[in-house]
């Protein structure tokens, strides 16, 4: 039995029933004008594309994937709950709301109209149909087309079983060669220790971004006394080489490591301004509302307080324009 399977489930671990594929998809995807909403509702929102993700998506398997890619898949998503763990999925929630990906949720649902986001180095499209599922109109570009296949049917499947559209498109793509339309937002998921050379790529964005656009980052901190014993034993030499199959060769950084202190200085010193640096330390995330409104504020990235931090948040916007916002 599922989550699908069983809706008592999600109502004890999310406080809301799921959506079967007959009823409405909501104002998230409708052809209505858009509008901005409430914290409230883009906490719904969230909660309903991951009800799918877990207990859906994961939770049958991923059976619609080719088996190499399958197989990529849930390995990578190996360690998020289990479908029938109610009290892993109550906490998840809770963290993801609190987390890098609430932040970008509360921004989007403040949005005067609609937003438009880049999601650059999507991978399997996950943080995609995310901002999709919350109203955005987004574009995924990653240079591996097993990904960006994986990604399309990923989007098809949930279509399929939800009777819902997202926008989303996908692009094969070397995110700092990308030109086209400009976006409100370039979202970069545990992907910049990967983009080689990152100073040609944080230039690339500067023409990507809308006037008050903000290139967001969520990531590992790099200094972290596991994640660098960790970097130390996958990797020999940090910049290599990819060969897609098509024979095309990309520069390829294998988890080039950025501590909050580099990080912040390398937005500063390639015409960025950092208006937010938030660090996350386990377990503060899942902490009861009253005890975690008292220690959030020392979240805030303030130069010394970086070592033991698991991830990273920092919004930074191109200096000389005014952020469209960076408090959500």
């Amino acid at each position: 039995m599922t989550i699908s399977d069983d809706p008592e489930h999600w109502v004890r671990a999310t406080g809301s029933t799921p959506r079967r594929a007959s009823e409405s998809p909501g104002p998230e995807t409708s052809s209505a004008e858009w509008r901005p909403y409430a914290a409230a509702e883009a906490r719904e929102r969230l909660r309903r594309i991951h009800e799918w993700f877990l207990g859906v998506e994961l939770a049958r398997g991923a059976s619609f994937l080719p088996e190499d890619e399958r197989t990529a898949f849930l390995d990578y998503y190996e360690n998020y709950p289990k479908h029938d763990d109610v009290a892993a999925i109550s906490r998840y929630l809770r963290a993801l709301w609190r987390l890098d990906t609430g932040w970008v949720a509360r921004w989007i649902a403040q949005r005067p109209i609609r937003p438009s986001i880049l999601d650059a180095g999507s991978g399997f499209g996950t943080f995609s149909m995310i901002y999709a599922a919350l109203g955005a109109e987004v574009v995924g570009v990653d240079l591996r087309p097993d990904r960006l296949d994986a990604a399309e049917r990923r989007l098809a499947y949930y279509e399929q079983t939800t009777g819902t559209s997202l926008r989303v498109r996908y692009e094969r793509v070397d995110v700092i060669q990308r030109r086209g339309q400009p976006f409100d937002m370039v979202w970069v998921y545990n992907a910049l220790s990967h983009i080689e050379p990152v100073e040609q790529f944080l230039q690339q964005v500067r023409t990507q971004l809308r006037p008050g656009g903000l290139l967001v980052i969520g990531d590992i901190n790099g200094g972290h006394p596991v994640h660098a014993k960790h970097l130390a034993t996958v990797r020999t030499e940090v910049v290599q080489e990819y060969v897609a199959p098509d024979g095309t060769r990309h520069a390829y950084a294998v988890e080039r490591a950025f501590t909050p202190r580099l990080l912040h200085k390398l937005m500063e010193s390639h015409g960025f301004t950092v208006k937010r640096h938030e660090l996350f330390y386990g377990g503060l995330s899942i902490l009861p509302d009253p005890l975690y409104a008292m220690l959030s504020p020392f979240q805030r990235y303030v130069g010394w307080n970086g070592r033991l931090a698991l991830r990273q948040l920092v919004v930074s916007t191109p200096r000389g324009t005014a952020p469209q916002t960076s408090r959500p």
